[in-house]
């Protein structure tokens, strides 16, 4: 038996197992760099999606917090979005129904508004009962549903809207979005006013 032969084709075979192995590593290396890069864009496309939902000097309130952040509704607009670009120190310190304004590409919490909209809640009880009375004293059942009512004025218990040409109605801040302003137009749904 020839022994330049045995070693010549052990050589082959042992250079073809490292060519596979390194074969192997170099496949596994640049698909790993590949998920990398998938999951740098991905960042980066999560972050032109929420620049979409963004506005500067907008208020936004606390809706519910997720795995990733927080979620947050537009009080202006009633859009929802998931906030994954949120400092944990302001994580730390809100909770549900905190309201925060986004200025200078962060987010602030808003103490005074948040303490006036907590304090503005009523109880079910309560609410049932204003909602009621209202329905009873006003005409509000008897208007086209597809009425669109404009905020006239605001003050601490009562809010006036006015609707067709001429009409207003005296409306109790508990029944009228708490952010509905001079701006809003709202509608009056399933026993409720809303943004239109």
């Amino acid at each position: 038996m020839n022994l330049d032969f045995f070693n010549d084709v052990f050589n082959k075979v042992k250079e073809s197992d490292f060519a596979q192995k390194f074969t192997e590593e170099l496949s596994n290396y640049l698909e790993k760099v590949n998920e990398e890069g998938r999951g740098q864009l991905e960042v980066q496309e999560n972050n032109k999606n929420l620049d979409t939902y963004r506005e500067e000097n907008a208020l936004y309130q606390v809706v519910d917090f997720s795995s990733k952040g927080v979620f947050l509704q537009n009080t202006n607009t009633g859009v929802t979005f998931e906030e994954t670009d949120i400092s944990q120190d302001i994580l730390d310190k809100i909770g549900n129904d905190y309201i925060l304004r986004y200025t200078d590409g962060k987010y602030v919490v808003e103490q005074e508004l948040t303490e006036d909209f907590m304090n503005s809640m009523v109880g079910i009880q309560e609410y049932r009962k204003i909602k009621e009375q209202f329905e009873k004293e006003s005409n509000i059942l008897h208007i086209d549903a597809n009425t669109r009512f404009n905020v006239l004025s605001r003050d601490n218990d009562y809010t006036m809207l006015s609707y067709g040409e001429k009409d207003t109605l005296k409306v109790p801040n508990a029944l009228v979005p708490f952010f509905a302003n001079e701006q809003s137009i709202l509608c009056y749904k399933n026993g409720k006013f809303e943004n239109a």
